[in-house]
């Protein structure tokens, strides 16, 4: 046993993943996104912006907002493109790099198949995704 197997260091891993088969090079070949981990901090960060207060009868209580989480999440995974590039934003009128994301950018189903690969390359497993969704 040694405490060197604890000492990693810290990474943050960027991949390629093809989001969408409607965007292609001058080539023809897809466009692939690059999309990148998050550490437990960041991740932490984007958890406490999620948090809202709603009444129940007379009390309030507070609930987590999944919806918004995954927004933020490829908000802060999403390399490239570049949500916040101006030039991409001025194209599609849309200064919200979420609603560009969402509303411009991809439709449902690629939207919700990047989320799934957003959250398993930051070790969610679908599992855990589904519970979390639950509660």
């Amino acid at each position: 046993m040694s405490l060197e197997s604890f000492m990693l260091k810290d990474e943050v891993q960027e991949i390629e993943y093809v989001a969408s088969k409607r965007f292609k090079d001058k080539e023809g070949n897809y466009e692939k996104w690059r999309l990148k981990t998050i550490t437990a901090d960041e991740n932490d960060a984007i958890r406490k912006q999620c948090y809202k207060q709603i009444q129940v009868g007379k009390r309030m209580k507070q609930e987590f907002d999944t919806v918004r989480y995954l927004e933020l999440l490829a908000d802060k995974c999403v390399v490239y493109p570049d949500l916040h590039n101006v030039e991409l934003q001025n194209h599609y009128g849309e200064m919200d790099s979420i609603k560009l994301l969402k509303k411009h950018l991809l439709n449902p189903g690629e939207y919700d198949d990047l989320m799934a690969e957003i959250q398993r390359i930051n070790g969610y497993s679908l599992d855990d995704a589904v519970e979390e969704a639950k509660n």
